[in-house]
């Protein structure tokens, strides 16, 4: 499903329409990918996709260049191939990760593959939440714990 309201819009782009989806399709292959343009940049929003779901969305040529990614699958092993993000080249790649969290996320080869493609590295387990602003100047990214620096810091 697509809107489109002069230059901002969303797409949907995954999972496929209802009848195209696989029955046997992993929980993670059902996330919602969504693509948000506004006059001041563009948004990806990866859910918790696999690396064989990026595939599908790169054989419809479905990835689209992003100012500010929401790295697939909290930055796993499983998810954001080379070519995935070489095709979303985002300059900002924000991992949601939890603090200690049990499965290590994000990856540290992850987290190369994005800063090696020039991404600037946001995470909420280190830097708290992350805000996404587009202007009509441009995309700002900020982070909670860089606002509300404490003394002892």
């Amino acid at each position: 499903e697509r809107w489109t309201g002069g230059a901002s819009g969303f797409e949907f782009l995954h999972p496929p329409a209802a009848g195209q989806a696989e029955a046997h399709a992993r929980p993670n292959s059902r996330s919602c990918v969504l693509h948000v343009r506004a006059p001041g940049g563009a948004l990806l929003l990866a859910g918790d996709i696999e690396a064989r779901d990026e595939r599908a969305l790169l054989a419809r040529g479905a990835v689209p260049r992003a100012d500010v990614l929401l790295v697939p699958h909290h930055g796993s092993a499983t998810s954001s191939s080379p070519a995935f993000v070489a095709a979303a080249r985002p300059a900002h790649a924000v991992f949601a990760t939890g603090y200690r969290n049990r499965f290590g996320h994000p990856k540290a080869e992850v987290a190369a593959r994005y800063a090696a493609a020039g991404a600037a590295l946001w995470r909420t387990d280190r830097d708290g939440a992350v805000t996404i602003t587009l202007t009509g100047a441009g995309v700002r990214v900020s982070s909670f714990r860089d606002a509300h620096r404490r003394y002892w810091r």
